[in-house]
């Protein structure tokens, strides 16, 4: 598509970085704090991604809440680390709490895991062996899968699902349905039917085999944007770098000095990004953005001859075309005095699945019922959702009021879908393009779809940038 005479253009040396979410943000702030200008661009009118504010103007009197709950492990190193550059004291903004999980059902007891002070991970073992509401010999299958997975540090030399692995270690139907299947959703966002047991694996590995504060459940005590956006806006301020919202990338030319031959040796490119009024050149684009929107801007017609009917990507059998899975989030508001037994409580055998108590954010009575994966619920009107997750919590709130008001936020391409070989499919952050890199929580990270699986990549790729600078 040709550039229309009305566009501005501007000859741009920075680092382009297309999207404004955690792993575009997480890129820009890497960069400019090695000196390197960078230029964010950003479709919507706020940064943050999937991880960002929203304000209801009915709804509480305006005030703001996450668009989707979210809470981290005390294994996010990568996350901790990028607000500790940020000058962020993580006592400020975080209430860490050792791992003490708490699940309710209205059919079955209510089952507790609570990790004791111990080294890893013999913490794990001593969780699992203490579990209130299961059998011993439940309790001490859990462990004996457990004790050979950290055996084979927590490797399988083929991929399966992590129903098929839970079968294959004899694992029960009630542990499954109360302790296994609880956390794989919670984790992967991927029903256990299809998810992929090594990302699940590589998941357990890092919060329960090293240290024993990585199983630590950290609670934000304040909205996304405020604990991450707005510092890395003002960061990357500092550091002379640019930030445009509203300023959707409709277009990406890839241009060679080289006659476009991907043959040819050490070939040059720069990179021609245009949103609706404006266009910036660079020789370094980085794209931020979901793998759908990442598709459609490498694979327009006039990157064609750049393709040579070759991927992009790194290795040539990764891909961009992922299956997705929903979220719902279920905010709940209730009177000021109502609260849930403990920060956080799960549920099975129903269908909300964790419940968020958010008057850590100074939101007495407002309830975060989060829904991972597909299910029936994508089915269900808004309001009798609503009605079914007010009866759902009368079970660890026996004498909870009648709800005040409610909203529910659906996201259907909340994240990708974190099937069995996935590791196969996903990106590395660098392409076949020198100077083209992506950045996203698809990318490989090793990780499911998690804030810290976006600011990995983003950190990722920015080091390849980095790196290639100095060489």
């Amino acid at each position: 598509m040709p550039i229309p005479a009305s566009i501005q253009h501007q000859d741009n040396k920075s680092v382009i970085i297309v999207g404004g979410g955690w792993s575009g943000l997480a890129c820009a702030i890497t960069l400019a704090n090695q000196g390197i200008k960078v230029h964010l661009l950003e479709s919507a009118r706020q940064l943050g991604g999937r991880a960002c504010r929203i304000q209801f103007k009915n709804f509480l009197s305006g005030q703001n809440i996450d668009n989707g709950q979210h809470i981290m492990l005390g294994a996010y190193h990568s996350t901790l680390s990028l607000f500790k550059l940020l000058g962020i004291d993580e006592a400020d903004i975080i209430e860490r709490q050792p791992l003490d999980l708490n699940l309710f059902s209205p059919s079955h007891s209510s089952i507790r895991l609570k990790a004791p002070t111990l080294p890893a991970p013999f913490h794990l073992f001593f969780a699992l062996m203490n579990i209130q509401g299961l059998p011993l010999n439940e309790r001490i299958s859990a462990i004996k899968m457990s004790l050979k997975l950290a055996v084979n540090h927590f490797s399988l030399k083929q991929d399966l699902s992590v129903s098929e692995l839970l079968k294959k270690h004899q694992q029960s139907p009630i542990v499954i349905q109360t302790l296994w299947e609880p956390l794989c959703l919670a984790t992967m966002n991927t029903p256990s039917q299809y998810a992929s047991a090594q990302v699940f694996l590589n998941t357990l590995k890092d919060s329960f085999s090293r240290n024993r504060k990585d199983s630590d459940l950290l609670f934000f005590k304040n909205n996304l944007s405020a604990i991450f956006s707005d510092p890395a806006l003002e960061f990357i301020s500092q550091h002379k770098g640019q930030v445009n919202c509203a300023a959707k990338v409709i277009e990406l030319n890839i241009r060679s000095s080289e006659n476009h031959l991907l043959s040819s040796e050490n070939p040059i490119y720069d990179f021609m990004i245009t949103t609706a009024d404006t266009s910036y050149q660079s020789h370094t684009v980085v794209l931020a953005t979901p793998p759908h929107i990442s598709e459609q801007l490498l694979h327009s017609k006039n990157n064609l001859s750049i393709l040579e009917k070759k991927s992009f990507l790194k290795p040539e059998n990764a891909s961009l075309n992922f299956n997705y899975e929903p979220i719902y989030t279920v905010y709940m508001q209730y009177p000021p005095s109502v609260k849930l037994p403990s920060k956080m409580v799960g549920f099975f055998d129903t269908i909300g699945q964790w419940a968020i108590d958010r008057s850590l954010c100074r939101q007495d009575g407002l309830i975060a019922m989060v829904i991972s994966g597909s299910g029936k619920h994508t089915q269900i009107p808004h309001n009798q959702l609503a009605d079914l997750i007010h009866k759902e919590l009368k079970v660890c709130i026996p004498d909870i009021p009648e709800c005040l008001d409610f909203r529910i936020i659906t996201e259907h391409r909340a994240t990708f879908s974190c099937s069995v070989n996935i590791e196969q499919q996903r990106p590395q952050n660098s392409t076949i393009i020198p100077g083209l890199y992506l950045a996203g929580d698809y990318t490989n990270t090793r990780y499911p779809a998690t804030l810290e699986g976006a600011i990995k990549s983003g950190i990722n790729a920015a080091k390849q940038i980095i790196n290639r600078n100095a060489s």
